[in-house]
């Protein structure tokens, strides 16, 4: 997050690389997978790890590079809100084809991890203040731990909208 001004093995710029072409890449190559293990009964689930930061974010589709001005913020932005996007999109596709799988996005929130570590030290204060204040638990675990957390709120979620839309 907010890395400066760097590129991917590939060539691409490395906040739209990371956050976006690998999550794209790695739903396609296992959607048809996820699709043979869906059901009526229990949907097979993609669940897309974003940021709130996507509501700032700009989609600069003659630019996805960041080459023309580079911001680190602004390149994270619309790398997250691309994902977003996606998300969205893909789920819209996966209903509209009567398919036995759902497309999630979830914001995790303020997580003490290192992806802070090239932010401005304030904003390293406001986090850690911000957490302090706001969230009395205090998360240590590295990202990947929080998976299958993240996977069980989405399962409750999941349910809770099937439900309600048994209703309508």
């Amino acid at each position: 997050m907010l890395v400066p001004e760097r590129q991917t093995e590939d060539g691409f710029e490395e906040h739209f690389g990371l956050n976006y072409l690998g999550h794209f890449l790695l739903t396609n190559l296992l959607l048809d997978t996820l699709k043979q293990s869906g059901t009526h009964s229990h949907s097979a689930r993609i669940v897309t790890v974003s940021s709130a930061t996507h509501y700032v974010g700009k989609l600069h589709l003659d630019d996805l590079q960041s080459r023309c001005s580079y911001s680190p913020h602004g390149a994270y932005a619309q790398s997250k809100l691309a994902l977003v996007l996606f998300t969205y999109r893909l789920q819209h596709l996966l209903t509209a084809n009567g398919s036995h799988v759902t497309a999630n996005v979830v914001d995790p929130g303020v997580v003490n991890t290192e992806l802070y570590k090239h932010v401005f030290w304030v904003v390293k204060v406001v986090k850690w203040m911000t957490a302090w204040l706001f969230f009395k638990v205090r998360i240590f675990f590295s990202p990947i731990i929080l998976l299958p957390y993240l996977y069980i709120v989405n399962a409750a979620v999941s349910m809770e909208l099937n439900v309600f839309q048994s209703v309508l």
